[in-house]
This record gives C-alpha cells, structure tokens and sequence, in this order.
C-alpha cells in the first residue's frame, strides 16, 4: 500500500468520524456512504470541505458521479494526493 493511500484512508476515516460525531466509528471500505453510513447530501457536503481542508485543493469530483462507498472516496483522496505530488 503506498504512502498516499495510507494518508487518504485515515484522512477520509477521520473526517467520517467528524462529520457523524463518532469516534468510534468502524467503517469498511465496502460500505456504501448513502446506504450503510446513511450519508445525506448535506453531510457529504461537510465530508468533502474538510477532506479538501486535509488536501488543500478541491476534491474535484463529478457531480454527476459521486463517490458511492468508502473505498471510492479514499481512492479519489489518494488519486488527488498524488496528482498534487506529481506537480510539487
């Protein structure tokens, strides 16, 4: 597992316990952020200001097409790490 994967996982687990005020909060990468977290757009919306706070920059995802489960949106998190990188 490379360096930004690890960092976007616990970025992402961070800002979920946050935006759901659960410290505790066990999630797997399978879990659907609607469906199994019970994810409501407005707490997406708070969800993706801190992960662009953790980043920096905009998350940039599709509005169109957003990140379904957890591992969808560490995958975008640690896509936008990386992009960053490359540019640094």
């Amino acid at each position: 597992m490379n360096h930004h994967r690890k960092q976007a996982e616990q970025a992402v687990l961070g800002a979920l316990r946050d935006v759901f005020e659960d410290d505790g909060l066990e999630v797997r990468p399978t879990d659907n952020l609607q469906q199994d977290l019970g994810m409501e757009s407005m707490t997406f919306l708070h969800l993706a200001i801190q992960l662009e706070s953790f980043l920096d920059a905009p998350l940039g995802e599709d509005p169109e097409q957003l990140p379904e489960t957890v591992r969808e949106l560490v995958d975008l998190v640690s896509e936008r790490m990386e992009s960053r990188a490359n540019v640094a």
